[in-house]
C-alpha cells in the first residue's frame, strides 16, 4: 500500500456554520432514480448513502426541479414542490448525513432547456422568445411574463423551505449550463429590455432576487451558486464576464460559488467532457474566480486523481474539489485517497458510458466500470452452496478480466485463460488510438486488482476442451472477443493486407516506412477512423474509405467522443477521407481499386498504397462455445463474443453473468404480509 497522505484535500472546512470533513465534493449528476413524479426512491438513497460512506465531505444531492409543469428537464427528475415529497428527502438527508457528510440540495429550473413533452403546454419558458432551430416560424420557447417571473422566484424558495425541513445542511442554486437561471444572465439568452434584462446588471436581477428569496427561507444555511465561467459559445458569458459578476452574486448572498463551464446546446463537450481532455483542465477558471471573491470557491471537471485533487487546494485553485462522474466509478475515492492506496481507485476514463445509459425516456445513470453504479440495491454475489466450485474465463479483456474478479468474490475458485502474453485484450486496441491513453488506468486497475485476488491467470495460453480436463466447471466465461469479417474483395489476401484491429492491439512491427505511399483503412466505423488518427499520429498520409456518406462516420461511437473525433479527422491534412466509396480490387503492387457512387453517378479511381487496413467489423466466434454445449458444460459469452459493443457492455456482462450464476443458489424468503 502507497503512504501518501493528502494534508490539504483531507483537512476540514467551514461553510457558514457548517464544517465539512474534508474537501471532497460529490457533484450533481442526474440519476433518474426517482420515482415518475419526482420522489425518492430507496435505490437513490442507497446510490447517495454509498458515496457517502465512501468518504466524501458533502453530497451535492442532484438537480430538483422547483416547477415541473414548466422547468422539468428529464421523465424522472427529482422534485420538493410539495409536503408529499418530504419523506423520500427526510430518509435520504437521514442516510447521506448519518454516513458523516453534509447533505446539500441542488434547486434547478430547465428554462428553454426543459424537455417539451414533459411540460404543461408542451413549450419551454425562457427569458425571450427562443425560435425554433427547425422551423423559426415558431417557438421552442416563449418568453415570461413578469407576473410568472414573480411566481418562480416563489417557487424556489418554496422548495428551499421544504428542503429545511428535510433536514438538507445546505442549498445549491444549479445557474450553469443554459438552464433558467443561467439564460437570465447570459446576452446569448436574454434580449429583454426591462428589469429583467437589457444590461449586464438588470440581466442579474433574476438571480439576485432568487437568492435572496431562498436565503430567507434557508436562514443561516449555507447557499452555494453554480455557474459556467465560460459558456464557450457564441454571444455567451466568457471567464472575463464571470469574474466581474462573481463578486456581485457573492454580494446579494452567495456563500459559495461552484464554477462549472459550458451550456448544454452549445457546447455540451464542454459540461461532458470527452476522453481527449486533459486532467483537472478546467482549475484555471475556478483560480480566476477565487481570485476575485472572498467565498469558498469549488472546481469540477475531469478531476481522476487524489494529486491533481491535492494540488488543486494547495495551490490555491480551489478551497473544495467536485467529483462527478469519478464517483460513479468509484464511490470509495475519498476513503482510498485518504489511506493513501491510490492503486486501489477505480479510475474513470471518460468514456461517457454514463452518458449513453442516461439518455432516453428510459435512461438510467451507469458506469462502464462500476456495473454496481445505480444498483447499490442489488445483494453481492455469492457462490453459496457453489462456494469453492471451478470457474473458468476464457479471454483476459476488460469484461474476462472483470468477470474472474467477481467469481473469485463470489467464492468460486476462479481461473483466466488469455492466448496473448499480455492481459488487456480490447482495452489495448481502444487505448492505442490518439488521446485514448486513459483507457491504460482502467488496465492497469484491473491488472492490479488480479494481482490481488485468488484468481488463477494463465498467460500464453490457448484455452480449448483440453483446459477442462480435472474438475468439471460450473460455468465457463467466453470472452474471446471476435474475428475479422471475411470480404469478398479481390486481393484481400494480399501481403500487404492487414487487420485494422491487430495493428491496435500492437501487431505494427509491418507498417511500411513513413513517406511513401500513403495507407488505405477500409472502414468508417469507430475503428476505421481511430485507425486513421492512430497512422496518421505516427506520419503516414491515409486515405479513409467508407461506404457511407461521411456524416455517418463512426455513427455507433459515444456522441461526446464522436463529436470532436469528426472534427479531428476532417481537420487533419494527413487524413483523406472517401466516402460513399467501396474497394473492389488490391493488386499485389498496391493498387487500391475505389469505386464511388454518389446517386446514380459510380466514379472508379485507383490509389496507390503502401498497405490497407481492414476495419469492416467483427463476428463473434462460437465454434468453442458449441463444444462446450455439446459437452454439456454451462457457458455464457460475454463482451463481443456475445455481441459487438463497448467496453461497459462487456464489464456489465460479466457482471449479469456472475449474477445470474449465484442467483441459481439465493435463498427466497416470503414476506410476513
Amino acid at each position: 500500500m502507497q503512504t501518501k497522505s493528502y494534508p490539504h484535500l483531507f483537512s476540514p472546512l467551514k461553510l457558514g456554520p457548517l464544517t465539512l470533513r474534508n474537501r471532497v465534493v460529490m457533484a450533481p449528476m442526474s440519476t433518474n432514480l426517482s420515482a415518475d413524479d419526482g420522489s425518492v426512491t430507496p435505490a437513490q438513497v442507497a446510490f447517495y448513502r454509498a458515496r457517502a460512506e465512501g468518504g466524501t465531505g458533502m453530497i451535492i444531492v442532484e438537480f430538483c426541479c422547483v416547477d415541473a409543469a414548466t422547468g422539468r428537464s428529464e421523465h424522472r427528475q427529482l422534485s420538493l414542490e410539495a409536503p408529499t415529497h418530504l419523506d423520500g428527502h427526510q430518509r435520504l438527508v437521514e442516510a447521506i448525513k448519518g454516513a458523516g457528510a453534509a447533505a446539500c440540495l441542488q434547486l434547478q429550473h430547465g428554462g428553454q432547456g426543459a424537455k417539451r413533452e414533459l411540460l404543461k403546454d408542451g413549450i419551454a419558458v425562457a427569458p425571450s422568445d427562443v425560435p425554433s432551430r427547425k422551423d423559426p416560424s415558431k417557438l421552442s420557447a416563449r418568453a415570461l411574463s413578469e407576473a410568472e417571473i414573480e411566481y418562480l422566484i416563489e417557487c424556489f424558495g418554496r422548495t428551499a423551505e421544504l428542503a429545511v425541513k428535510a433536514g438538507y445542511d445546505a442549498i445549491e442554486l444549479h445557474g450553469a449550463h443554459g438552464y433558467l437561471l443561467t439564460s437570465f444572465i447570459s446576452p446569448m439568452t436574454n434580449q429583454r429590455d426591462d428589469a429583467w434584462g437589457g444590461d449586464e446588471d438588470r440581466r442579474l436581477n433574476f438571480s439576485r432576487r432568487v437568492i435572496q428569496r431562498v436565503k430567507q427561507a434557508i436562514g443561516n444555511r449555507p447557499l452555494i451558486y453554480r455557474f459556467s465561467a465560460d459558456e464557450f459559445s457564441p454571444k455567451g458569458l466568457s471567464i472575463d464576464d464571470m469574474e466581474r459578476i462573481a463578486p456581485k452574486l457573492v454580494a446579494a448572498g452567495a456563500d459559495a460559488l461552484h464554477v462549472s463551464i459550458g451550456t448544454g446546446w452549445t457546447s455540451f463537450d464542454k459540461v461532458v467532457e470527452p476522453m481527449s481532455m486533459p486532467e483537472g483542465w478546467r482549475l484555471p477558471y475556478a483560480r480566476r474566480i477565487r481570485n476575485m471573491v472572498d467565498v469558498p470557491v469549488i472546481g469540477v471537471g475531469q478531476i481522476r486523481w487524489p494529486a491533481t485533487a491535492e494540488s488543486a487546494v494547495a495551490d490555491g485553485d480551489a478551497d473544495l474539489i467536485a467529483l462527478g462522474r469519478t464517483l460513479l466509478a468509484d464511490p470509495e475515492w475519498a476513503n482510498k485517497a485518504q489511506r493513501g492506496n491510490d492503486a486501489a481507485i477505480r479510475p474513470c476514463t471518460s468514456c461517457n458510458y454514463c452518458v449513453t445509459l442516461s439518455s432516453g425516456i428510459h435512461g438510467y445513470i451507469g458506469c462502464a466500470e462500476n456495473p454496481r453504479t445505480g444498483h447499490e440495491l442489488d445483494s453481492m454475489p455469492d457462490a453459496g452452496a457453489l462456494r469453492g466450485t471451478r470457474a473458468i474465463v476464457i479471454g483476459g479483456g476488460p469484461g474476462g478480466m472483470a468477470a474472474a474478479l467477481m467469481l473469485d468474490q463470489a467464492g468460486f475458485k476462479s481461473e483466466l485463460y488469455e492466448a496473448r502474453a499480455t492481459l488487456g485484450g480490447g482495452l489495448i486496441a481502444s487505448a492505442a488510438p490518439p488521446f485514448k491513453e486513459k483507457l491504460g488506468w482502467y488496465q492497469n486497475y484491473l491488472e492490479e486488482q488480479l494481482k490481488q485476488s485468488n484468481v488463477s491467470v494463465h498467460l500464453n495460453t490457448r484455452a480449448d476442451m483440453t483446459t477442462l480436463n480435472g474438475e468439471k466447471p460450473v460455468i465457463v466465461v467466453m470472452a474471446v472477443g471476435g474475428n475479422a469479417l471475411a470480404l469478398p474483395v479481390e486481393g484481400i489476401n494480399n501481403d500487404i493486407v492487414h487487420d485494422a484491429y491487430e495493428v491496435l492491439m500492437g501487431d505494427s512491427s509491418w507498417l511500411p516506412p513513413v513517406g511513401g505511399a500513403p495507407m488505405v483503412v477500409y472502414g468508417g466505423g469507430e475503428t476505421g477512423c481511430e485507425t486513421a488518427e492512430y497512422l496518421s499520429e505516427r506520419g503516414h498520409e491515409v486515405v479513409l474509405v467508407s461506404r457511407s456518406p461521411a456524416r455517418h462516420l463512426a455513427r455507433a461511437a459515444e456522441m461526446i467522443y464522436r463529436s470532436v473525433l469528426m472534427h479531428r479527422l476532417t481537420d487533419n491534412p494527413n487524413i483523406r477521407i472517401a466516402d460513399n466509396t467501396t474497394i473492389t480490387a488490391i493488386a499485389e503492387n498496391g493498387d487500391v481499386s475505389l469505386q464511388t457512387t454518389i446517386g446514380e453517378q459510380t466514379t472508379l479511381t485507383i490509389v496507390r498504397a503502401s498497405g490497407v487496413l481492414i476495419a469492416q467489423g467483427r463476428r463473434p466466434d462460437v465454434a468453442m462455445t458449441q463444444q462446450l454445449l455439446d459437452a454439456g458444460i454451462p457457458v455464457t459469452a460475454i463482451g463481443d463474443a456475445r455481441k459487438g459493443g463497448r467496453i461497459g457492455d462487456a464489464v456489465h456482462h460479466a457482471y449479469d453473468a456472475v449474477h445470474a450464476l449465484c442467483a441459481t443458489q439465493a435463498k427466497v424468503k416470503q414476506l410476513a404480509c
